[in-house]
């Protein structure tokens, strides 16, 4: 991408840095299950339950934290790919 590229928005840097959002808000996801197993696991020396308790939902929560934000990263990159879309179909376009 040169210079112009970035001054006349021709072509968009948002691809790149959602991309990148999408693991950065990856390994956040893991950190906090891994700070909730850990919760959970010391919750387990006073209360056996509660903690095993703890530990299911710190790990229901991770999946579903992943699964929601792939779907919004998702949803990102759908809107971004539909002026791309739009551009072709103008290109092809006659006149």
């Amino acid at each position: 991408m040169s210079f112009k590229d970035f001054l006349s928005f021709e072509k968009f840097l948002s691809g790149n840095i959602l991309k990148f959002l999408y693991w950065l808000g990856l390994v956040i996801i893991v950190m906090f299950v891994l700070a909730s197993m850990s919760g959970s696991i010391s919750t387990m020396s006073y209360n056996g339950a509660l903690g095993l308790l703890q530990l299911v939902v710190a790990l229901v929560a991770g999946a579903l934290g992943v699964l929601l934000w792939r779907v919004i990263c998702e949803m990102y990159l759908v809107f971004l790919s539909m002026n791309d879309r739009l551009k072709e179909i103008r290109d092809k376009l006659p006149g």
